[in-house]
């Protein structure tokens, strides 16, 4: 894991967060599915600023506690913020994951958007098995971006035309047979949780669909809008100098320059669009978020 990179990724994260589920889902797979019905002490493996916190404990039954894990001082600083005065009982720990030492203290284990960064998904999913009691919840949400990079709609602008999906899908898997993050791992989760020996392995789908409508609600659409752009940089329209050193980065992930240039011609065509219709541009986006798990 890279502490300066993560250090640097907190106005993303949030951005990225906004509108990423509906309350009233988790609440569901807390009480209905998870059949949650006294206090719970989670540990949160990749926490950033708490995020899962922020959505878990206002549902949890009273007296549950939140540990969160990251390596980056940044997030973990604005996290201990965000919770000073919450009223919940929480803790934060500065550590890689990957020599993160477990201890078994917990009744859940729950990841969100981590593993997907991670190359080693396996051994970090075992650590958090490892962190929870017997009968234990070991809970993944995670991205399959095969998935999430088709799952995108502009009215007025045809996504699918800008030859971009496939070369993201070279990107990842060039990544990936050298050793990288494996892009489709949320869609693998379920298959290891079971080999790692969980019990009751299933997996649900996060129902968010981001619905950014310019005729809805003013304020809504204001805090969606600049939500969606910021977290994918359409906000800003890249130099001439910033576009050559995009390139040269597509080029070491594996495209050929034809290629990155193909794709940074496209999100250029997608920031300028978006941009200059903010008034009457409807997006969607379905990420398709699989949520898995398992007990011990």
């Amino acid at each position: 894991m890279n502490e300066s990179y993560w250090n640097g990724r907190l106005d993303f994260l949030k951005a990225i967060r906004t509108g990423w589920c509906n309350n009233d889902y988790i609440e569901f797979l807390v009480e209905k599915v998870w059949k949650i019905s006294k206090p719970v002490n989670i540990i949160d493996f990749g926490c950033g600023f708490g995020y899962v916190g922020l959505l878990l404990l206002p549902i949890l039954p009273k007296g549950s506690t939140y540990t969160g894990i990251d390596i980056s001082d940044t997030l973990l600083d604005d996290a201990k913020d965000i919770f000073a005065n919450s009223g919940y009982i929480t803790k934060f720990i500065k550590a890689d994951l990957n020599e993160y030492i477990p201890t078994e203290d917990y009744d859940i284990a729950i990841s969100q958007a981590v593993l997907r960064h991670i190359p080693n998904t396996k051994n970090i999913l075992d650590k958090m098995i490892q962190s929870v009691v017997s009968g234990g919840l070991v809970v993944c949400m995670e991205a399959d971006l095969e998935i999430e990079k088709t799952g995108q709609y502009f009215s007025g602008l045809d996504y699918t035309e800008l030859g971009i999906i496939h070369l993201h899908r070279k990107m990842y898997k060039k990544e990936l047979e050298n050793g990288g993050r494996d892009y489709r791992v949320g869609v693998k989760i379920p298959e290891i949780m079971q080999e790692l020996g969980l019990h009751n392995v299933d997996v649900r789908m996060n129902d968010r669909v981001k619905f950014i409508n310019p005729h809805g609600n003013k304020e809504e659409h204001a805090k969606q809008f600049d939500a969606i752009t910021a977290a994918w940089n359409w906000n800003k329209q890249l130099s001439e100098n910033e576009k050559v050193g995009y390139i040269n980065a597509l080029i070491d992930r594996g495209l050929s320059e034809q290629e990155a240039k193909i794709f940074v011609d496209g999100e250029s065509k997608i920031s300028e669009y978006v941009m200059s219709n903010k008034d009457s541009a409807y997006i969607i986006q379905t990420p398709c978020i699989l949520i898995s798990y398992g007990t011990k």
